[in-house]
């Protein structure tokens, strides 16, 4: 077996990748967060195309938005949800930079992912 260099995530890092993972071991929230990926939507449109009750759907997202995994808008009489990008790429950096592992690209189903230049 080669060697290798490690990344070492920071315990907070560590701490919170579990938060968010825990959260989304629940089917509800995942669903509403694979819905999410594709686009911005209210909580009518998150029911209809998810069959959800609507006190369901409006419980499971405020336990995505105390998270900061989503976050909410209002647009006249409706709240829009989305994903909280930022929230999302702190995540990713490490488990992205980890699935290069040592290559400048690699590519998924739909997704190519680039190593950039290291941020001095």
């Amino acid at each position: 077996m080669t060697s290798t260099t490690r990344r070492r995530f920071s315990p907070e890092y560590v701490a919170l990748a579990a938060r968010w993972l825990g959260l989304l071991s629940h089917e509800t929230r995942l669903h509403l967060v694979l819905t999410l990926a594709q686009g911005a939507s209210t909580v009518s449109d998150l029911c209809a195309h998810l069959g959800l009750q609507q006190s369901n759907c409006s419980h499971h997202l405020a336990i995505l938005r105390n998270a900061d995994l989503v976050v909410d808008e209002r647009d006249g009489q409706f709240v829009v949800y989305r994903l909280n990008v930022e929230v999302w790429r702190r995540i990713g950096d490490g488990f992205f930079d980890q699935l290069l592992g040592g290559a400048d690209t690699a590519t998924l189903q739909h997704v190519r992912i680039q190593r950039l230049p290291s941020r001095s």
